[in-house]
């Protein structure tokens, strides 16, 4: 025997048992569908990537005189990944935000290595503008003690040693303190 349904028979038959057992399912997966939105979206790291921090802290780092001197593009292409960085990260977009931090990062690095590299070949110019400067000195001191030193007897162009000589192989004469 069949028993004997609750609802009117056109009642019965409008609604087919499978689309009560749809609703069912329905009515259980939609709350737990709910509850993993939200925990998808409470995922998302209340702090930013350590790239990022460490762009910010490069950036702040350098000498600005000299990076904006020797690498002024290198370093408004860093500052300029660093703003994006800041802006896809408030927009919740870390992989770009990590990605355009290391970019940041690296223009940083790029423009010290610019700066360090101009600031050692400026160093090293003066250095050999130093090294020329006293060699010319040397060189014009040399030539008024070689002058002096020829004004003397003449007989260095004879051939003359100078070795029985007062003055010695060196052509200056022996120098005697003061006093004696």
């Amino acid at each position: 025997m069949t028993r004997p349904s609750l609802l009117a028979p056109s009642l019965a038959l409008a609604i087919p048992p499978t689309a009560c057992r749809a609703r069912g399912r329905l009515a259980v997966a939609a709350p737990l569908a709910a509850v993993l939105l939200l925990a998808a979206c409470s995922s998302t790291p209340d702090t930013p990537p350590p790239s990022l921090s460490a762009a910010e802290a490069a950036i702040q780092g350098v000498d600005p005189q000299t990076v904006n001197r020797y690498a002024p593009v290198e370093m408004q292409q860093a500052r300029e990944r660093l703003d994006q960085a800041q802006a896809a990260w408030r927009d919740e977009r870390t992989g770009a935000a990590s990605r355009l931090a290391e970019e940041s990062l690296a223009m940083v690095r790029l423009a010290r290595a610019r700066s360090n590299a101009a600031e050692a070949q400026a160093a090293r110019e003066d250095v050999a503008r130093t090294i020329q400067t006293l060699e010319s000195e040397v060189g014009l001191a040399a030539g008024r003690r070689g002058a002096a030193g020829n004004s003397g007897t003449g007989s260095r162009g004879t051939g003359d040693t100078g070795a029985g000589s007062p003055t010695g192989s060196t052509g200056a004469a022996p120098v005697t303190p003061p006093g004696r």
